[in-house]
């Protein structure tokens, strides 16, 4: 009989897909512009502090699906009231311009819906002073920090391509320079953006 000549059959390597055909993280690009209230800590012989209503406009590079990391840069106008100590009358307000950095880590709750999310977050936010404006207190860009770390936090909802986030950051050195007591910052803001 002749020889059986048949090469028996090699087994099939596995074999991994190349890294460009690995999933992706997702990735976004927001802007967004939105409201702030402002307060500062501490007072003087003459005035306290209360709060006041500002602004700000950002963009931020967001990654990542159900955990999420982001970076972006924002403008941010932040305006802080005063009042007489003692006569409890409104004396004016100090407005203050910042270009903001905020690094962002966060969740997503909901992140296996399409057209929804649920987040919550945690920041930091480098601040670097730009400018004072007119005022009744005799202050200049020279008697403000010109670098003050936030930290903060907050929640977010996504709905289709909105999103809104509702946070609050807390200053963690004085904004005023050569106070005799602290003036940390503390800013409450919320957002409206579009997603891209």
């Amino acid at each position: 009989m002749p020889a059986d000549t048949a090469k028996p059959a090699q087994p099939v390597a596995a074999t991994t897909p190349p890294a460009s055909e690995k999933k992706a993280k997702p990735k976004q690009l927001n802007f967004y512009i939105g409201g702030n209230s402002n307060t500062m800590s501490g007072s003087t012989a003459s005035y306290n502090s209360n709060s006041a209503l500002g602004y700000q406009v950002g963009v931020t590079f967001k990654k990542g699906s159900f955990t999420y990391w982001q970076v972006g840069l924002m403008y941010n106008y932040s305006a802080y009231g005063f009042n007489t100590v003692a006569t409890n009358i409104d004396t004016g307000k100090l407005n203050v311009q910042a270009l903001d950095i905020p690094v962002t880590l966060g969740i997503n709750f909901l992140s296996f819906a399409k057209i929804i999310g649920l987040r919550a977050f945690v920041n930091a936010v480098p601040a670097f002073t730009l400018g004072v404006g007119n005022n009744n207190f005799g202050i200049s860009k020279d008697d403000v920090n010109s670098f003050v770390f936030y930290v903060g936090g907050g929640i977010g909802v996504d709905i289709f391509f909105l999103m809104i986030d509702i946070g609050y950051n807390y200053g963690t050195q004085s904004l005023m320079k050569n106070s005799t007591s602290s003036t940390n910052p503390g800013q409450a803001y919320v957002n409206l953006g579009f997603r891209f």
